[in-house]
C-alpha cells in the first residue's frame, strides 16, 4: 500500500494545481470584467478546448513546475 500511495502523494503540487488552481482561475476569469474579452463559445477557443480545460491544463503545468523547482513562486 505504501508503494502505491507514495508516488501519488509526492505529486501533490501537480494535483493541487490541476484540481484547485485551474478551476479557481477559470471562475475568476469567468466572473471578472475580463470575461468580456474572452470568447463565449468553445469552438473559437484554442484547439477547441473550453476555458475550464485550458485553465486546468495551465494549473497542472504550474503545479508541475512547482513540483520540479520545489516552490510555487
Amino acid at each position: 500500500m505504501t508503494a502505491i500511495l507514495t508516488p501519488i502523494l509526492q505529486l501533490m503540487p501537480v494535483w493541487f494545481g490541476l484540481l484547485f488552481v485551474g478551476p479557481v482561475l477559470a471562475e475568476v476569469l469567468t466572473r471578472s470584467p475580463l470575461s468580456a474579452f474572452l470568447p463565449t463559445d468553445t469552438a473559437s477557443m484554442l484547439v477547441g478546448l473550453s476555458l475550464y480545460q485550458l485553465c486546468m491544463i495551465f494549473g497542472g503545468l504550474y503545479g508541475l513546475v512547482a513540483f520540479k523547482t520545489g516552490r510555487w513562486i
